[in-house]
């Protein structure tokens, strides 16, 4: 009952370790066995560092599959650990930290060109500034000469109707002059008679009244 129990709780925990990830110690060169005992034949020498997948563990042995090459069997658990070896952790350190400046770099780039477009940007918009500038005084001269000409054609609508008007006023005097220049010929013509009528009846009537002037003496 005892031994079902404790195979149950190996089974258990060979379960749980199962598909995890060790690393082989950097101690000494550990044993890859067919079996977890040391009468099992060797298959090969693992050197400190490698890495390995939990398949199982039976006692003082733990089942691993080797990463990379997939060959599998057994070696003692106590030359695994969980996390890499030191040397293994410094290279990752270093792979980490050249990683990281070449990142930095590659930040450092960016950082520059992004500031030299940032500062072709703002000169774009200085001269984009500038051209706006330019255009609002233009478009402020092209109003006020608008507003010249608006009032130019306004001026020149007042003179033509002055002329217009004074074109009316020298037809109508013009009408009148004539008219009274009609009026004069027909007064002087009426007179003219009038002195030729005049002159006539006195010369008519003269003799008669001298001699009748005589008659009386």
């Amino acid at each position: 009952m005892m031994r079902s129990a404790a195979l149950a709780c190996l089974f258990l925990v060979s379960a749980a370790a199962f598909g995890q990830a060790r690393y082989v110690s950097d101690n000494i060169p550990v044993l890859l066995r067919t079996g977890p005992s040391l009468e099992y034949r060797i298959i090969r020498q693992l050197s400190a560092g490698v890495r390995v997948e939990v398949l199982g563990e039976e006692k003082e042995y733990t089942q691993v599959r080797v990463a990379g090459d997939g060959t599998e069997g057994w070696l003692e658990t106590r030359f695994l650990q969980s996390e890499p070896i030191a040397r293994e952790r410094l290279a990752a350190a270093e792979r980490n930290l050249t990683a990281a400046r070449e990142r930095v770099q590659e930040l450092e780039a960016q950082v520059a060109a992004l500031t030299e477009e940032l500062a072709r940007t703002r000169s774009e918009l200085d001269a984009t500034k500038a051209t706006n500038s330019g255009l609002s005084t233009e478009l402020q001269d092209i109003r006020n000469a608008s507003s010249n000409v608006l009032a130019i054609r306004d001026q020149n609508e007042q003179l033509r109707r002055r002329v217009a008007e004074a074109e009316e006023r020298i037809n109508r005097l013009a009408m009148e002059n004539t008219e009274l220049a009609s009026d004069a010929r027909q007064s002087w013509f009426l007179i003219g008679a009038g002195v030729l009528f005049g002159g006539i009846l006195i010369g008519l009537v003269a003799p008669n009244f001298k001699r009748k002037k005589r008659s009386s003496w």
